[in-house]
């Protein structure tokens, strides 16, 4: 069973129970997505067992759920693309409840 992590360190707002790496600045976020695509592509290239087929992909942070849906297509088209994963892959997004209550409650 193989498995990709990407983390994507930023949130809205630091949580006092994180012991993570974290920003709560947003303004480089667009490099980080384009260097997280880029690496892919230099993680697939050096990586000598590309016959194993990706079971999971974990997206952890932060709070990943911060991507936009194109963001995380970009991100997932390269893993995608640069690996055999499998049909049934289990794709996973790490949100902040918490966060994501008060988004909804505030609109």
């Amino acid at each position: 069973m193989a498995g990709i992590y990407i983390h994507i360190p930023f949130c809205k707002q630091a949580c006092n129970y994180c012991n993570f790496h974290f920003v709560t600045s947003l303004r480089r976020k667009n490099e980080l997505i384009a260097a997280i695509v880029h690496e892919i592509d230099l993680i697939a290239g050096q990586t000598s067992d590309k016959a194993e087929v990706i079971d999971t992909i974990y997206f952890g942070g932060g709070t990943p759920s911060i991507c936009t849906a194109d963001e995380m297509r970009s991100m997932l088209e390269k893993i995608y693309s640069m690996y055999e994963v499998s049909p049934a892959a289990e794709v996973t997004i790490e949100t902040n409840n918490v966060c994501h209550i008060l988004m909804l409650v505030e609109g």
